[in-house]
């Protein structure tokens, strides 16, 4: 009885340490990912600026996530 606690609480203690390391990570890829939509929707000479300030604004406003903004908008201007 005593191995499986053991085997348990060590089963707990690797996987909390594995969630909190990806999503460190995660954390820091969108941060980059955010910081480089900006950089795009600011840039008023590229070809793209309309794409990234639709990202923008839709994931700004909070109307939705940022992966369902790219989604949308990637539609929205591929139809164009």
């Amino acid at each position: 009885m005593s191995i499986i606690f053991a085997f348990s609480l060590a089963f707990i203690g690797v996987a909390e340490i594995m969630y909190w390391l990806y999503k460190k990570e995660y954390l820091k890829a969108k941060a980059k990912y955010l910081r480089e939509l900006i950089d795009q929707k600011n840039d008023v000479s590229s070809q793209n600026e309309p794409f990234y300030t639709c990202v923008y604004e839709k994931w700004n406003s909070g109307e939705m996530p940022l992966s369902e903004a790219n989604a949308l908008c990637s539609l929205k201007f591929e139809q164009n």
